[in-house]
């Protein structure tokens, strides 16, 4: 819910309850966390985050569940684009390693450090999903599984 209240901070409510067809003050109110009588249901938070184009909400509440959203990359990338996208694969890992090894250098992993260490890591991961979607995207029907 803090996600979901912390959209007022950076868009308009008077103009999000009017593209949405709901009453300001009603929107507001399911919005504050200091209002225990209005809860914004699914509808609403998937409306909110389509007119806003802001991902929050759906980000907190994956991570409320123990999950991380990726975006889906995009495919059908040149010979010299997908090499780009191999080698940042590469930077993505190293920089991961070394982002842990700086950590670890102390021997006190802090909050700060975790931080800077699951940006790196969703970092890698995102660039190897693209690196995946972009390898599926080049798959060609031949033959059948077996031929060689």
């Amino acid at each position: 819910m803090a996600a979901a209240a912390s959209i007022t901070d950076d868009f308009n409510v008077s103009e999000l309850s009017r593209l949405m067809g709901k009453s300001e003050k009603t929107l507001a109110a399911k919005l504050s966390n200091d209002v225990d009588t209005h809860h914004l249901n699914l509808a609403e938070a998937v409306a909110i985050t389509e007119l806003t184009g802001d991902e929050r909400i759906v980000k907190a509440w994956a991570l409320s569940l123990g999950k991380v959203l990726f975006q889906i990359p995009q495919t059908s990338l040149t010979d010299d684009e997908f090499a780009d996208v191999l080698l940042t694969v590469q930077e993505a890992s190293g920089q991961l390693a070394s982002t842990v090894r700086r950590a670890r250098a102390d021997g006190i992993i802090s909050e700060k450090d975790y931080a800077n260490i699951h940006r790196s890591t969703v970092t890698a991961i995102e660039k190897l999903l693209q690196l995946d979607a972009e390898l599926k995207a080049q798959v060609r029907a031949w033959g059948s599984d077996t031929d060689v």
